[in-house]
């Protein structure tokens, strides 16, 4: 098994911290740059995106919750979705919302127009971003020890993603109750060793 990802996208860094979390060896990882259309890469899946898991049969299996799906299924213990089980999906698909929006302004900015983030959908994107932390701080997810939860781990991804590419934007809003989240995480090998740059 091997898995397809790059130094930034927060779909691949969940991916990866799921895979690291069940017990994967992660060592035959490949980083790629989707927009380089990387040969392997395209070959795997004609989207040209991260993550792309290829498994020891050859297949390909795309999109962060698709993999984590199949690894929920593939290795049942230890679980990602121990708990509440209905607040631990809420929470993770409002985070997740939160990448979506800042993926959205990035990819806007990086590949359409330098002043894209401040377009009507950009300015929309912007709101998704501050209200879906605004709930997630007030609502922040629990971690008491043990493999954190699919809430968490999306959680943690989406507020280190911020502060990769939205560090000194003026509309980001102080999250103590998410940093004190992160940091209870932060030493774990499968956080530790996928904190994203460029």
């Amino acid at each position: 098994m091997r898995i397809l990802s790059n130094t930034t996208s927060p779909y691949a860094r969940i991916a990866r911290i799921a895979l690291a979390e069940k017990g994967f060896d992660l060592s035959g990882t490949r980083m790629v740059n989707p927009w380089a259309d990387d040969p392997a890469l395209v070959e795997l899946n004609p989207a040209a995106r991260v993550p792309t898991l290829e498994t020891d049969e050859g297949l390909p299996i795309t999109e962060s919750l698709l993999i984590l799906l199949w690894l929920e299924k593939k290795v049942p213990e230890p679980s990602l979705l121990d708990g509440p089980l209905d607040r631990i999906v809420s929470q993770a698909g409002r985070a997740m919302g939160v990448i979506d929006a800042m993926v959205h302004i990035i990819i806007g900015v990086m590949q359409l127009d330098p002043n894209w983030a401040e377009t009507r959908v950009g300015l929309r994107r912007r709101r998704s971003i501050v209200n879906g932390l605004r709930g997630l701080e007030a609502d922040a997810p629990v971690y008491e020890g043990g493999v954190p939860d699919i809430a968490v781990l999306t959680t943690v991804v989406a507020l280190d993603y911020l502060r990769l590419r939205f560090k000194d934007a003026p509309w980001v809003e102080p999250t103590p109750a998410l940093d004190a989240l992160r940091a209870k995480v932060a030493d774990r090998p499968a956080y530790a060793s996928t904190v994203p740059y460029v």
